[in-house]
């Protein structure tokens, strides 16, 4: 699954499972297993998440510093020519 797909997926998943968490601790209680169980689910979805857009973020810093050090290594083969 493409990155993009699965932070949307996983953004879909964590506002159904933020619904029922909710209703759960309304219909239940906020102690009942079956909410607490369900905020579980939130989190590990969060936690996905989260893995899932901090991989963006260091791919964007790594291809960057790649980018720069590419540039860096051409300027200075000019001032060497």
């Amino acid at each position: 699954m493409g990155r993009l797909l699965k932070k949307k997926w996983l953004l879909m998943r964590i506002n159904q499972k933020r619904s029922e968490m909710i209703s759960l601790g309304e219909n239940l209680g906020l102690c009942a297993d079956e909410t607490v169980r369900c905020s579980q689910q939130l989190d590990q979805l969060l936690n996905d998440y989260e893995k899932c857009t901090n991989k963006v973020v260091e791919m964007t810093i790594q291809e960057s510093s790649n980018d720069f050090g590419l540039y860096i290594k051409s300027l200075l083969k000019r001032t060497a020519s």
